[in-house]
């Protein structure tokens, strides 16, 4: 189960982005959802698209630049960016967007703010 503690571990572990495109495990998420969620690769600009997730979506095509990693589960292959984890499930072409928070600053938290 994808809890928000594994979430945030997900966050804190891949907090940069890997060293070239070809480190990421491409092969991995065409083998657990490539087929069920339609994945394209663009290699000209190394773009992927997303056929399950809806064309005005602005995760339907991300640049390979901004993932950090891809990382497996039972049921789900996520896409781990910057600020917000793409979760593709391997039985259903089903997604789920997680959207990290931002962290407020100590002058926000000192003027109250959130």
């Amino acid at each position: 189960m994808i809890t928000n503690e594994v979430i945030a571990a997900i966050y804190k572990k891949y907090d940069k982005r890997p060293k070239s495109i070809d480190c990421l495990n491409l092969a991995l998420l065409f083998e657990k959802a490539g087929i069920m969620h339609d994945i394209m690769i663009e290699p000209e600009t190394s773009t992927m698209t997303i056929g399950s997730i809806l064309p005005d979506s602005p995760f339907h095509e991300i640049s390979l630049k901004n993932v950090f990693a891809i990382v497996p589960f039972e049921e789900w292959t996520a896409i781990v960016m910057h600020s917000s984890i793409i979760f593709l499930n391997h039985k259903k072409p089903i997604s789920s967007i997680h959207i990290k928070q931002p962290s407020l600053s100590l002058w926000d938290r000192i003027k109250g703010v959130g």
